[in-house]
């Protein structure tokens, strides 16, 4: 959803690096989660679906297990949501 803002800024600052810096600050957030994320699929190599599916599966309980499936959702979620934060911005630079 694109909201019509208004935005008091010096004038030697054009929209468009406004826009860019949000830009940077969304991918650097995104790199930050999807390289946490990325550090359990290295840890079990498999993606998350899958070890979310052993681990749910599994006849014992192991609780490393357990916090690591947490912790990598709340990674991947957050990485996406930085994702679309992302698509948005760029689509506001792009218009």
């Amino acid at each position: 959803m694109v909201a019509q803002r208004t935005i008091n800024a010096p004038d030697w600052l054009e929209e468009n690096e406004l826009l860019a810096l949000l830009l940077s600050h969304a991918t650097t957030k995104y790199e930050y989660f999807a390289s946490r994320a990325r550090t359990f699929a290295t840890k079990y190599g498999c993606d998350y679906a899958t070890f979310k599916k052993s681990v749910e599966e599994a006849n014992g309980e192991s609780f490393t297990e357990w916090d690591d499936l947490i912790a990598w959702e709340a990674f991947d979620a957050a990485s996406q949501e930085w994702k679309a934060r992302y698509e948005e911005l760029r689509a506001c630079l792009i218009s």
